[in-house]
């Protein structure tokens, strides 16, 4: 029994350290998900004013150089790339962008469910009238 017992556990032990994510795919699913999201914003931003999508998108290659010193050029950018950001006109279409990007994820995700129940119609809904 405790044999059996111990075959079991160290199956099962087996078997989720398989499952088990290393360092370099998490590092690199983070990389991945940042890189989503900051297409996102700028596709969002594009919407609303291509410019400032595009200033996003320097930002966004400035940040992920990290160099320690800031010139001239780069301090006027990025007055440029704040006055652009928070411009209210902008912020109102980009908000609504958002919203709009919400609420599409929202209707895609009920008729994946719905589409989803509508496979198993006979088994899983009784057709109108039949209460």
């Amino acid at each position: 029994m405790n044999t059996l017992r111990l075959l079991l556990l160290s199956a099962a032990a087996a078997t989720l350290a398989a499952c088990a994510i290393t360092p370099e795919q998490q590092a690199r699913r983070a990389a991945a998900q940042k890189h989503y999201e900051q297409s996102l914003q700028i596709a969002l931003a594009g919407q609303c004013d291509p410019e400032t999508a595009n200033l996003m998108r320097q930002q966004f290659a400035l940040a992920e150089q990290s160099s320690a010193e800031a010139t001239e050029a780069q301090q006027s950018f990025r007055l440029k790339y704040i006055d652009k950001i928070n411009d209210p006109m902008f912020q109102a279409c980009y908000k609504m962008a958002w919203q709009n990007h919400i609420a599409q994820q929202r209707l895609q995700e009920m008729r994946r469910y719905y589409d989803w129940e509508d496979f198993y119609y006979p088994f899983r809904r009784r057709p109108y009238g039949w209460w």
